[in-house]
């Protein structure tokens, strides 16, 4: 019989904290979801059981007050759905779960460090004889050109540590590059690999589970098209090609729980740009097809259950908007954890 858990999620407005509860929601285990986020106008505040406001982790004296928070409120498990948070709980880590008997769910720092860095990221597959795509650091605006003339155009103009596509552009010639690269904090060229050319083209979200015997789950591949940075069209299938590599990748890797990986399929075969050791944005689609990360965490490294590999059915998810309202209340008025929010049946 599995004693009830008291899971704190981080970043609840989020993506990825939203996915962390419809994952944890779908799943059968006894959970009370505790929704943590800076400020008050975000809508899974309302829609979990519980919810507390936390302060930016940046901010001064925030691991003594979280500390706090999390022994006040006995939580048992803190799942992070903001990436902005990701650095911070892996950081102070096992002080946390020391302190506060806590469980968190966060990669090693020199993991998190390497997957919140696109630089480091395309340096960690070349040196592990992995697929990239090639990438460079200018030193100036004359050094971006010098190399992007030699490579032709198009190449990719990115900042290295980013999210949502922000400050990612596909740059055609020159005078683009001029007009992109001084706005792009922390730039770095990266080689062109794919550029999309129908609906549902030939990007793939990817995940693997490490457990805590270390043995990889998965994986579990779909191909999409991105809005905003974001998942928008989703189609989840068998694709084998990719198995050989995202073992290869989970092989390699110091991670716990999930392992995310976004990569191109080309002709020579499948080339990752980019990984994040946390939860995705993509969570609630994979637990709805199989692939409940959330729940296999709960499940292994907080209950201390044998789980094994999911069978991963196929299907298509398309994205929509949804409200979360809350009645007969000013925005002002909003109190998390006394205040709740329900969505209307649309559908």
């Amino acid at each position: 019989m599995r004693r009830q858990c008291r899971v704190l999620v981080t970043g609840a407005g989020s993506g990825v904290g939203q996915g962390i509860h419809k994952a944890l929601r779908s799943s059968r285990l006894p959970v009370t979801i505790v929704s943590a986020d800076i400020a008050p106008l975000n809508a899974a505040l309302y829609r979990g059981d519980e919810a507390i406001l936390v302060p930016r982790v940046e901010a001064a004296g925030s691991l003594e007050i979280i500390m706090e928070i999390l022994a006040r409120e006995k939580i048992d498990v803190v799942m992070v759905g903001s990436e902005f948070d990701l650095l911070f709980f892996a950081e102070h880590k096992a002080l946390i779960e020391r302190q506060t008997g806590t469980l968190v769910i966060a990669a090693p720092v020199d993991t998190v460090r390497i997957a919140d860095d696109k630089w480091l990221t395309a340096e960690f597959l070349r040196a592990n004889g992995l697929p990239y795509a090639e990438a460079f650091l200018p030193g100036d605006m004359a050094d971006a050109a010098r190399v992007a003339n030699d490579w032709g155009y198009p190449v990719m103009l990115k900042t290295r540590r980013g999210t949502s596509s922000r400050h990612v552009h596909v740059v055609r010639d020159r005078a683009m590059l001029e007009e992109c690269y001084s706005s792009t904090p922390l730039p770095m060229l990266q080689r062109v690999i794919d550029l999309p050319t129908s609906e549902l083209h030939s990007e793939y979200t990817c995940s693997v589970f490490k457990t805590l015997d270390g043995r990889i789950l998965g994986p579990f591949a779909a191909r999409r098209t991105v809005r905003g940075g974001t998942s928008w069209h989703v189609e989840v299938a068998r694709f084998g090609e990719l198995d050989e590599l995202m073992l290869a990748i989970g092989g390699a890797m110091d991670f716990i729980g999930s392992l995310n990986v976004q990569l191109m399929l080309t002709e020579a075969g499948p080339v990752p740009f980019e990984i994040n050791a946390r939860f995705s944005g993509t969570t609630a689609v994979r637990a709805h097809f199989g692939f409940n990360e959330p729940e296999m965490a709960l499940r292994n490294y907080f209950y201390r259950e044998d789980i094994i590999d999911p069978v991963i059915r196929s299907g298509v998810a398309l994205r929509y908007h949804e409200e979360v309202f809350v009645d007969d209340v000013r925005a002002d008025e909003l109190q998390p954890g006394i205040h709740k929010g329900y969505v209307n049946p649309w559908f």
